[in-house]
């Protein structure tokens, strides 16, 4: 039996997704499709027995409070939001057109943990270091039922995280996943971690 249960949820189809600009800290709204996508994904979750007793946390971006925002037309959770899991900062570049990103951006070669693509951006071992009290605050947080909503490059981390991955290992392997993507990770006693399912989407 799980003495823990830890469900993602990454924010369904957003402005950005179709406009070809970054996401990143750019504070879009959701489309009404990623709308209708949160509200399915809500129910699903509910058939997921989401709606006893979870704690629910919430990037504090649009897209992803909005997502919440539709989930809990079913669920009914009261959302905690957090800076601390938002998506990656692009610095400069967050919101910002693709092609203008593209054109603007650092260049680079290879995998460079450290690589920022504008000077204020966050790098990978940037983004690892600021998810990691996060995920050490819930792993030795007495709920047992836990429902986080937030983003792609976000979410792969903390995935990793569960996962027992070490910051290093993401040379090799990282996790990924399109928007409405729902992973559920259950932890035993021992702290043995299983990966009930990775990604899945609704519906």
């Amino acid at each position: 039996m799980s003495k823990k249960i830890i469900i993602t949820v990454q924010h369904t189809e957003s402005e950005h997704h179709i406009n070809g600009h970054a996401g990143a800290w750019g504070n879009w709204n959701l489309t009404e499709n990623g709308r209708k996508q949160a509200y399915e994904a809500g129910k699903w979750l509910q058939n997921e027995g989401c709606g006893e007793g979870f704690v629910m946390y919430c990037s504090d971006l649009a897209r992803a409070a909005q997502t919440a925002e539709e989930i809990n037309k079913t669920l009914h959770l009261t959302p905690i939001m957090s800076e601390a899991i938002r998506e990656v900062n692009a610095g400069e570049g967050n919101g910002k057109p693709w092609d203008w990103y593209n054109e603007h951006k650092k260049p680079g070669s290879g995998y460079d943990p450290d690589y920022r693509p504008f000077p204020d951006a966050e790098s990978d071992r940037d983004l690892w270091n600021r998810v990691k009290p996060f995920y050490d605050e819930i792993i030795a947080s007495p709920d047992e039922k836990i429902l986080i909503v937030s983003h792609g490059c976000l979410l792969g981390f903390l995935q990793a995280m569960l996962m027992g991955f070490d910051f290093e290992d993401l040379r090799k392997a990282r996790f990924s996943g399109r928007s409405g993507s729902i992973s559920r990770f259950d932890i035993n006693d021992e702290g043995r971690v299983t990966a009930a399912y990775i990604n899945r989407r609704a519906g």
